[in-house]
């Protein structure tokens, strides 16, 4: 494929390895941005579809992954004229040295076997402000934007966030389709996202991290994705775009997931219902909770 299409090295390498169970979201994102140049968004589109039609045997991937995928990728300017708030960015790959000495000096802020008991609809008035849009989930299929006010009613019983705030019901997205969610819905960046899920590191690990990332912008949430991640939620609208990119840049180096940039992305409701057909639902507990940074 590198000698039909000038992909990168990067993009070359991941094209010849596709991803195994809890790699495909990631490898989407990653493939996507690696293309921007060379095909048009629907191109880019087909072409992915057929890849996981094709090679992706471990689950069926939906169009709409797919589509969020693309839309995180060609969103925004052209990389001459990069829109620090939403455009992807090669970010650096994981530092092996730098995890284990954090790991090994830095005590946790928070018990991993600790619940706080809060429920997504105790946080979510400390995130959002009265009236604003909020865009949730029972999956990933279905997206709906509604104000705060309206979400509280059931937020305890649904899977997925957008953890920034809307603009309206819905936008035009990238194929110029109406849209609840997409990135010419979001609004301004309020919250990032660490999200640590290495099979390598344990939960008391990735607490570790979070704490680390803690020191240099205000930790505001831990929610445990009832899987084998951590999400640490972070409060950033107080930095500039320039100052967002180098702490994301340090999270990606201690491990975090590059695809969390996406403003628009899904995450783990806090204290909301993780649903795996054929198992219980599970709690995404909230395991610390910092309602002074919170409050929005």
């Amino acid at each position: 494929m590198a000698f039909l299409y000038p992909f990168s090295q990067k993009t070359a390498e991941r094209l010849r390895a596709m991803p195994g169970p809890g790699g495909t979201h990631r490898w989407l994102a990653q493939v996507a941005s690696g293309l921007r140049h060379l095909l048009s968004a629907d191109k880019c589109f087909a072409f992915l579809r057929r890849c996981c039609d094709d090679f992706v045997v471990h689950r069926p991937v939906p169009d709409a992954e797919i589509e969020a995928a693309v839309e995180f990728a060609y969103a925004g300017r052209p990389l001459a004229q990069v829109n620090f708030g939403r455009h992807p960015v090669d970010w650096p790959d994981p530092n092996p040295a730098l995890i284990a000495k954090v790991i090994t000096d830095l005590p946790a802020a928070f018990d991993v076997e600790h619940d706080t008991g809060l429920a997504a609809s105790d946080v979510l008035p400390r995130l959002f402000r009265p009236g604003e849009l909020i865009c949730t989930g029972r999956n990933t299929e279905r997206a709906m934007v509604r104000p705060l006010e309206e979400t509280l009613a059931d937020a305890d019983w649904l899977q997925f966030i957008v953890i920034n705030p809307m603009r309206e019901r819905t936008a035009l997205n990238y194929r110029g389709k109406p849209s609840p969610r997409c990135q010419n819905n979001t609004g301004l960046r309020r919250h990032l996202v660490a999200e640590f899920d290495d099979p390598n590191l344990i939960k008391a690990q990735q607490a570790r991290l979070i704490t680390q990332l803690g020191t240099f912008v205000p930790l505001v949430l831990v929610v445990d994705s009832g899987g084998k991640s951590l999400h640490g939620w972070f409060r950033v609208d107080r930095y500039n775009a320039r100052d967002q990119v180098r702490f994301f840049c340090v999270a990606c180096l201690l491990g975090a997931d590059p695809t969390r940039w996406d403003i628009c992305g899904w995450l783990r409701m806090p204290g909301g219902l993780r649903v795996i057909e054929g198992v219980p639902a599970i709690r995404q507990r909230i395991l610390y909770s910092n309602p002074e940074a919170a409050h929005a």
